[in-house]
């Protein structure tokens, strides 16, 4: 048994995942977010910059530390939209190898849909025909699936951060959410065409509503209805109050604002009422990728993962 790390630089998060590995199979033992908010500096910038670069290279510094100080014989990095999207995006994964000594790998969208799919689809798959989304800060990746089977593979110019920092005040608005929701079916138009029979969701935005539900108790699964009274909810008062209420971050607060809007658009476009919640995802995924391509689990599978 091995034990493992798979750090990623996302849109909204700096997230750990720490696992023992063995015989393909990945026993978890932590994971840990730090909010970096890249995808709202790009979104409104085009850049990252030198106070958010130098803030995003901590947390990912902590977390690498974390990962050795735990065991981890080996340690991958991946970066996504936010750093992908960014005009001083290479800048930023030259900084980062220097800051932790690792090669940071600068992941594609499709490779992301393909490490979320590996991620997700090895608890989550479905014996019918299904959608796996995964709903990041600064993009949405899609796949349509057929049991443990991805069948097509994309990734949409769709993210929570983005649209939050593009169209929502505090609080938003009926008019900007309106904008929130145009924006996301423009995007969602350019996806796949499917009929699924479920939809299974990860990233931040679904990670975090069942726990704003129900603390105590999670809901696996998510109806519109509990969706559109949620959005209600946090449209309420200003973020840093409601920050404080709920125990959210204000950052993750604001980006869920839009993102809330974003799965409840998915489940109109898949024609469902409800969608199930995955907290496996890409991290995960980098971990099989590892263990089934070696030394190149981030260069894009030509057939399917």
């Amino acid at each position: 048994m091995a034990r493992m790390a798979a750090v990623s630089v996302g849109s909204n998060t700096v997230h750990a995942l720490i696992a023992d590995v063995a015989g393909g199979r990945i026993e978890e033992i932590s994971r840990r977010a730090l909010l970096s908010g890249l995808g709202a500096a790009v979104e409104r910038y085009g850049r990252i910059g030198p106070d958010k670069q130098a803030e995003a290279l901590d947390q990912l510094r902590q977390l690498v530390e974390e990962a050795r100080e735990a065991g981890s014989s080996e340690i991958l990095c991946g970066a996504t939209a936010a750093v992908r999207r960014a005009a001083d995006g290479p800048e930023f994964i030259g900084a980062a190898e220097a800051v932790v000594r690792l090669p940071v790998r600068l992941i594609s969208g499709l490779r992301e849909a393909q490490l979320s799919f590996l991620g997700t689809a090895s608890t989550h798959s479905y014996r019918g025909r299904w959608l796996l989304a995964d709903l990041g800060g600064g993009s949405t990746e899609l796949v349509v699936a057929e049991g443990s089977i991805g069948l097509v593979y994309s990734s949409l110019d769709l993210g929570s951060a983005a649209l939050a920092a593009r169209h929502l005040g505090d609080p938003p608005t009926r008019e900007e959410r309106a904008k929130v929701r145009r924006d996301a079916l423009a995007a969602l138009r350019e996806g796949p065409e499917c009929e699924p029979e479920r939809l299974v969701v990860t990233g931040g935005t679904s990670s975090t509503v069942p726990r704003i539900l129900s603390p105590a108790n999670p809901p696996a699964i998510l109806s519109r209805t509990e969706l559109l009274d949620l959005a209600e909810r946090i449209d309420a008062e200003p973020a840093p109050q409601l920050s404080r209420r709920l125990e959210v971050p204000e950052a993750r607060l604001r980006s869920m604002r839009a993102g809330v809007e974003i799965l409840l658009m998915l489940l109109e476009w898949c024609r469902l009422d409800s969608l199930h919640v995955s907290h496996r995802g890409i991290r995960h995924g980098m971990l099989i990728a590892r263990l089934q391509h070696h030394g190149e689990w981030w260069k894009e599978a030509v057939e399917r993962p």
